[in-house]
């Protein structure tokens, strides 16, 4: 198991998107890895490496992360911050939220419902951040996904039963950015919270896409053929989620 020896932080600017960086050494790895996570571009090098290959290694990261952002740009969008307001507005499936923003001195940030198409949303006084709004975006998606979970977990289960038949354990919703789901060998489905927001068309295909993984926990011919089986058009929604899927954020529209 790699052991952090040391971390540095910084910012690389993508396309206008501050994305803060931690550059983490450890002692035990090997390789070297980037991965984009909640809070941060991760950056994890090998301990002992020389000024210049590290420098070297580290160039090699943060040119993949640019060229990430520019071919999958959502892979980033959740570190966008809404603009400062006091009341907000959100579309979510075909009804208008008005999002009020309060302050309190409990330890958490809150969001609560408090009437038809109106929540309110409670950030902790406490929290040093400069920009708190940017804590907004993963409220909602953990609202919604609150609200949702049940209905998305008996689709999972409808389409399983009429495709696949195969045991599937548990059912999650996640506010992951990297992926639009995975499948563990032992059944757990994982789908991102923001294919909420797509059209419920794409969210099937992207959980036949999942399902299949039950039969084949790869990508290859055999798995795309039990994709093709129970989807035959499926590109048509792999495509729109190529070109629309940077757009499925929870970022709230700031009122006057």
């Amino acid at each position: 198991m790699p052991r952090k020896t040391s971390e540095t932080r910084s910012i690389i600017d993508l396309d206008g998107l501050p994305v803060p960086v931690r550059i983490i050494t450890e002692r035990g790895r090997r390789s070297t890895i980037a991965s984009v996570r909640q809070r941060a571009l991760y950056i994890r090098l090998p301990h002992g490496l020389r000024a210049g290959e590290r420098e070297r290694r580290v160039a090699e990261m943060m040119a993949w992360a640019e060229q990430t952002a520019r071919e999958k740009p959502e892979a980033f969008q959740h570190f966008a911050v809404p603009a400062a307001a006091s009341a907000y507005r959100f579309d979510f499936r075909g009804e208008a939220y008005r999002i009020e923003l309060e302050t309190h001195d409990q330890s958490l940030h809150k969001i609560e419902r408090t009437g038809h198409g109106s929540l309110r949303i409670l950030l902790c006084s406490r929290d040093s951040r400069p920009n708190t709004t940017k804590v907004i975006p993963k409220l909602l998606a953990k609202y919604f996904a609150g609200q949702c979970l049940p209905l998305v977990s008996e689709r999972v289960r409808q389409l399983n039963e009429q495709h696949f038949r195969r045991p599937i354990r548990k059912v999650k919703l996640s506010d992951t950015y990297t992926r639009w789901g995975s499948c563990s060998h032992v059944g757990n489905i994982n789908l991102a919270t923001r294919l909420l927001l797509a059209p419920t068309a794409v969210l099937d295909a992207v959980i036949i896409h999942e399902l299949a993984h039950l039969v084949e926990q790869n990508h290859s011919a055999r798995f795309w053929a039990e994709v093709a089986r129970a989807l035959p058009d499926y590109v048509v929604y792999d495509a729109w989620l190529k070109e629309h899927g940077a757009g499925l954020r929870f970022n709230p529209i700031a009122l006057p």
